[in-house]
């Protein structure tokens, strides 16, 4: 009687156990990522044309300096914590965090047409600009989007990680790079895809003081970049 106790509340444990890990793999990738993971199968899928995003926070390496280290990852866990929930309001994937970088992608794994997935990614973009300004804190932050393809698979198995990979990655994080502190920075493509959903974005080319259009693009040259302001309400 008491060998059966303990094998019973051994396999409880070992089912709790199971199940809590299922759940954090929840959080960390997208669920049918895990169930094919669960199931013994690679994950690596092409996506045609996906929107990616990438933030970087303007001035964060002052703050830092300027703070304990438990201030700043109190800082980057509430801001984090608010991009989060935005991305489920959305609908889109985060993909990564690398110190005060944020990454997200619309149009996988789960996909959907290009402009959809662009506006996702869009709406998301611009209400997490909102949140660092009403955050009250001493930064800002830039933010770029490009559309196009990837690769996403998941990569190692004690620690799996989903990832996203391809020129369009780079892309995207150029407009990041390169834009302006409090401004979303989209490439030609992803303003089309824009114009093409089913809301209305204002949307502004990127001008220079002297008249001239077009940045200079590591690894592209000149490239013609939009300014997405804002989105009507209730699109």
């Amino acid at each position: 009687m008491a060998g059966s106790v303990v094998i019973s509340t051994l396999l409880l444990l070992l089912l709790l156990s199971h199940k809590q890990y299922s759940k954090l793999l929840y959080r960390i990738m997208p669920r049918h990522v895990v169930h094919r993971l669960q199931n013994g199968q690679q994950v690596v899928e092409v996506f045609d044309d996906v929107t990616v995003f990438f933030s970087d926070i303007v001035g964060f390496t002052d703050l830092a300096g300027q703070s304990s280290p438990l201030e700043v990852v109190a800082l980057l866990n509430d801001l984090y914590t608010k991009f989060d929930n935005l991305v489920d309001k959305h609908g889109v994937c985060k993909v990564d965090t690398i110190g005060d970088a944020y990454m997200v992608v619309g149009g996988a794994p789960d996909r959907c047409e290009p402009s959809e997935a662009a506006a996702k990614v869009a709406k998301f973009a611009l209400d997490a600009l909102e949140e660092m300004t009403r955050s009250g804190h001493a930064i800002s932050m830039r933010a770029g989007m490009a559309s196009g393809p990837v690769v996403a698979g998941v990569l190692g198995t004690s620690v799996p990680k989903y990832s996203i990979f391809g020129d369009t990655v780079n892309t995207a994080s150029r407009m990041e790079s390169t834009g302006k502190a409090g401004l979303l920075q989209a490439t030609e493509h992803t303003r089309d895809l824009l114009l093409e959903s089913s809301s209305r974005f204002e949307i502004e080319e990127r001008v220079h003081a002297n008249g001239q259009k077009g940045i200079m693009v590591k690894g592209k040259g000149i490239m013609n970049t939009f300014w997405v302001r804002s989105v009507s309400e209730g699109s």
